[in-house]
């Protein structure tokens, strides 16, 4: 922070907790209550972080999701003081307190723990912006490239056909035929499915009536993972496999009725099988599809959508995506 900063908020560096006592309260309120507050940008962070709260409860986020929001953004009021007028954030505000939580906090910060933060960060700021007018989203450019992940491994064209040859080999194996591995890996290759998904997928989600635009759909039973269900489409050459798989192995329900860590050995089949170096995994697999689909020219929002990505979430993959492209 510059001394104009420093001095700016010198008078609440330490955490207001009575502030924060009312910030609590004020996220049980009921939802009456809480659309009566009127957003500005000289209210208070910690009235602020209440509204938020009550809005991330009304979107139906987990009671430990929206604990983890809160206790974020706290942190942020350790820093600045809960009464600061949250006009008073800027860019540079925000990354000098995030010098400080990573070095000079004196509480050890992980990076995964830091990347967290920051996503909490983001999205408060992205709410509160246009809810109380401010003029810029202080959060959109801040700095946070020293906690990004590395770059999945995913398959190379040449890789990918050798293991489609080996899947086609063990489908074929005189002795001991397996049309499994080939359906599975086929499947997660083509639609970017996670191994939840995957796993969990039933036959009511597969949608083979129109024969030009096969599909199946992504469904989840809670409704905090809602923003995930989408519909995907299929091959046909997939729809093909699928049902010679289906007939050998009487499905009836579960599209994959096994344990995932044997639909992980299937995968593990077809490593062997092609003498791979890496080992085929269905994150592989996922992060494999969307390169290729980003190549092929697909549209980024449709290319979220179908990877059952939040816009919070897009921005990061979308990066490593891009640099996978290269």
């Amino acid at each position: 922070m510059t001394d104009s900063d420093r001095s700016a908020t010198e008078d609440w560096r330490q955490p207001d907790k009575d502030l924060f006592k009312g910030a609590t309260q004020h996220a049980q309120m009921s939802e009456t209550d809480t659309t009566q507050l009127v957003l500005s940008p000289e209210m208070s962070l910690a009235a602020a972080l209440s509204a938020w709260l009550e809005s991330r409860k009304r979107a139906g986020l987990s009671t430990n999701t929206i604990k983890n929001y809160g206790l974020d953004i706290q942190l942020l009021a350790e820093y600045v003081g809960g009464g600061v007028a949250i006009s008073h954030f800027t860019t540079k505000i925000l990354n000098d307190y995030l010098d400080w939580m990573r070095n000079h906090r004196g509480v050890p910060c992980s990076n995964k723990t830091l990347d967290r933060r920051i996503t909490s960060l983001k999205s408060f700021f992205r709410w509160l912006s246009p809810s109380a007018g401010l003029a810029d989203d202080p959060a959109q450019a801040v700095v946070n490239v020293s906690v990004r992940s590395p770059l999945p491994i995913i398959l190379t064209d040449q890789e990918v056909s050798q293991a489609l040859t080996a899947a086609t080999q063990l489908r074929a194996d005189e002795k001991k035929p397996d049309i499994r591995p080939v359906t599975l890996f086929t499947l997660v290759l083509h639609t970017s499915l996670r191994k939840g998904e995957t796993a969990r997928l039933i036959t009511n989600h597969l949608d083979f009536s129109d024969n030009n635009n096969p599909h199946l759909y992504v469904r989840y039973a809670d409704k905090r993972h809602q923003h995930k269900e989408r519909k995907v489409g299929l091959e046909q050459t997939w729809v093909t496999i699928y049902r010679e798989y289906a007939t050998k192995h009487r499905i009836e329900k579960r599209v994959f009725p096994w344990s995932v860590r044997r639909l992980e050995y299937l995968l593990e089949d077809i490593t062997n099988c092609a003498g791979l170096k890496k080992h085929i995994s269905f994150d592989m697999l996922r992060w494999t599809c969307a390169v290729r689909d980003y190549r092929a020219g697909m549209e980024p929002e449709a290319l979220r959508r179908k990877m059952g990505l939040s816009k919070v979430q897009w921005g990061e993959v979308r990066r490593k995506i891009a640099k996978l492209t290269q």
